[in-house]
């Protein structure tokens, strides 16, 4: 796992717009815990850790385009620390991936930066190719 900060990739990209910074936040998201709006129970592993618990799910927006997507967001540790943040758990990305690509009603994944005003989308059908086939450039854009 990389040690840069999924927000500063996603700053990277918006600065670059290219296939290759895309790919990078892609791979960062797949590989990394991600925040989200966690509903339900949360319980506790043998370890201590937070796990989920019967009928947990994760919330759902339909800013931008009105198209319902996961809610997600970059550096959970940094996001639930700003004022009036809803990141309260953590999902593995590829979880949130496969979560995207096989729920009919819904169609990818808003992530937003923790530290700058920008969210990227993650389309179905990106979230499709990249739990069918992993990750490379010649992925489709959102």
């Amino acid at each position: 796992m990389s040690d840069t900060p999924m927000s500063d990739l996603m700053a990277e990209h918006a600065d670059k717009n290219s296939a290759e910074s895309y790919a990078q936040f892609l791979t960062l998201f797949r590989d990394s815990v991600v925040g989200v709006v966690g509903i339900g129970t949360v319980t506790h592993d043998a370890q201590g850790r937070p796990a989920t618990g019967p009928g947990f799910s994760v919330g759902r927006t339909t800013h931008g385009d009105g198209q319902p997507r996961i809610l997600a967001f970059a550096d959970p540790e940094t996001a639930a620390q700003a004022p009036g943040s809803q990141c309260n758990a953590g999902v593995p990305g590829q979880v949130l991936l496969k979560m995207a690509a096989d729920n009919p009603a819904c169609d990818g994944i808003l992530v937003n930066s923790a530290t700058r005003p920008i969210s990227l989308v993650i389309s179905k059908k990106t979230a499709q190719s990249a739990v069918g086939q992993g990750f490379g450039v010649s992925l489709p854009r959102p």
